[in-house]
């Protein structure tokens, strides 16, 4: 995986990235922890360290008066730099030591959609879907409904393992559409089909692991797939191969 410059992660943050860079860095923060962090160290909040920085002088004690210097000139060796320039030095130090003992808040470093997801779908049980039964024409709507939300034709969703379709809804991410479509397998164990518009590179399924549950990804070109549930990473990963062979044919 590439190194990115500070200028693509610059963008990035300020909302400046095209397309095909923001999709490549949302897939670099999934799969390289150095990239988030290498973006935290880019995006430093200034505001609230200043406004810090403001209200620990303000809770600072009073300076206690100063007793006015002698009229008679005074030997100036070792300590002999003046009160003044002792007091100022000491003001100077509490305040660099008071800022620099409370500290300001790490900020946590970006996600990229996978993370969220992972979030979303470890809220997720049995229970979640129980109650969602649609019929075929129900189902045909929905899936229309998300087909034209992303640009793919998703009507004809494949026999994957014992998985029944669910429901279809269509979320976002920054600005982008994403696709969620639920199921759950005989057991009850929800899993989720998403899709994200993305790079123009394919990639191979590659297995992980977010919040507990058991995933696997793969790129057609311009679409990025994400199949995520269960912890039983067997059944996934036939499921995955499914899914991934589908999206390969809907891409073309």
């Amino acid at each position: 995986m590439r190194r990115f410059s500070d200028e693509e992660l610059t963008a990035f943050l300020d909302g400046e990235a095209d397309d095909a860079l923001q999709a490549e860095i949302e897939a670099a923060l999934d799969a390289d922890a150095s990239v988030a962090e290498q973006m935290a160290a880019l995006d430093v909040p200034l505001a609230p360290i200043a406004e810090a920085y403001e209200a620990l002088l303000q809770d600072a004690p009073p300076m206690p008066a100063l007793p006015e210097p002698v009229a008679a000139p005074s030997p100036r060796g070792r300590w002999g730099f003046g009160i003044g320039t002792f007091a100022t030095g000491l003001a100077a130090g509490l305040a660099v030591a008071m800022f620099a003992g409370f500290g300001t808040p790490e900020e946590p470093a970006p996600r990229g959609w996978v993370s969220f997801v992972a979030s979303y779908q470890a809220l997720y049980t049995a229970e979640t879907l129980a109650a969602d039964n649609p019929s075929p024409a129900e189902a045909a709507l929905q899936l229309a409904s998300v087909s034209d939300a992303i640009g793919l034709d998703l009507s004809a969703l494949p026999a994957a393992g014992d998985l029944t379709f669910k429901r279809a809804q269509v979320l976002g991410f920054r600005g982008k559409p994403l696709i969620q479509i639920a199921f759950a397998r005989a057991d009850g164990t929800p899993v989720a089909l998403c899709i994200l518009p993305s790079g123009p590179d394919a990639k191979p399924v590659d297995m992980g692991q977010a919040e507990g549950l058991g995933l696997a990804r793969w790129n057609t070109p311009g679409y990025g797939f994400l199949l995520i549930g269960g912890t039983d990473t067997v059944p996934l990963a036939e499921e995955a191969e499914t899914f991934q062979s589908w999206s390969a044919d809907i891409a073309t």
